[in-house]
């Protein structure tokens, strides 16, 4: 291995082994990815925060890997809706919605996610999960309005989660 290949291999803001391995029949496939979702694979690293006032903001639209805590460090947005287990991790972010409608979020892997305001959970419009082979595991849908939000996410087996916000194509949920 090339000394150039080495420095780049050992800057990269996160471990192949916080990703989950493709499934072997994915190797040759490309998926398509959701409306919405086409930034999926381009990330930027930021750090969960483990209260509110030390959370990032996240963009909508643009994807995040989010470096967790472990959940006995969080001080949560809303008293967690689901008994997590110990051992998990967990973190918040805050997003900004502009305009009414439906908001997608995806994650990479497995989590509860929690959309606060107010101190309070919203429910929950549809889930689902993303296509096969595209890294999406769960996308989650909230009628939001617009406003400052809190996503809340807990009972993460690792210490980084892909996710993006996306507004729902129209005529969706």
């Amino acid at each position: 291995m090339s000394f150039a290949l080495s420095l780049l291999l050992a800057s990269a803001p996160f471990s192949a082994q916080d990703l989950p391995a493709p499934e072997p029949s994915c190797n040759a496939l490309r998926p398509a990815l959701p409306v919405g979702f086409e930034g999926w694979s381009t990330r930027v690293a930021l750090e969960a925060g483990a209260a509110t006032r030390h959370a990032p903001v996240l963009a909508v639209g643009r994807a995040a890997e989010l470096r967790l805590v472990p959940l006995d460090r969080l001080a949560p947005a809303a008293p967690p809706t689901r008994d997590l287990g110990t051992g998990t991790n967990a973190g918040v972010a805050l997003f900004q919605v502009t305009r009414p409608g439906t908001y997608r979020i995806a994650l990479g892997g497995p989590a509860w996610i929690e959309v606060v305001r107010g101190g309070r959970p919203l429910p929950a419009t549809a889930q689902g999960h993303g296509p096969a082979c595209s890294g999406i595991r769960k996308i989650v849908d909230y009628r939001l309005a617009p406003g400052r939000y809190v996503l809340q996410l807990t009972g993460a087996a690792t210490n980084t989660l892909p996710v993006l916000i996306a507004p729902a194509p129209e005529g969706a949920a």
